[in-house]
């Protein structure tokens, strides 16, 4: 389940700025109101810093929970932490989200590791 929270909040790291703008012309189409284009866009830029903390975040916990698996590899785990510290750094978002699907991409590459045992 975060294998797939993680790819795809670099999907959205790396169409933030697309995403935004399209807001922005949105809101200022639907309305003739600055206030409201600029409230439109504040929210989501704060929903995108949200992202961009919690991969940041969840990349610290995956380093330290799986830090004894053998199954796991600690490649993943950095390329989100550092694809999450450089998606805070303003214009720079896009490349934190392709680190982040790359690492996303690794994670997912490790779930062939794991077996159920029933």
């Amino acid at each position: 389940m975060l294998t797939l929270f993680w790819s795809y909040s670099g999907i959205v790291l790396l169409l933030a700025l697309v995403i935004m703008f399209m807001m922005a012309v949105g809101a200022a189409a639907a309305t003739e109101d600055a206030d409201v284009t600029l409230g439109t866009l504040t929210g989501i830029s704060i929903i995108l810093l949200l992202v961009k903390i919690a991969v940041l975040v969840l990349g610290i916990v995956a380093i330290v929970y799986y830090k004894d698996d053998e199954r796991v590899t600690n490649a993943p785990s950095v390329l989100l932490i550092v694809g999450g510290a450089v998606g805070l750094i303003p214009l720079l978002g896009w490349v934190g989200g392709i680190l982040t699907i790359i690492g996303g991409s690794l994670y997912f590459g490790t779930l062939k590791k794991f077996v159920i045992e029933e």
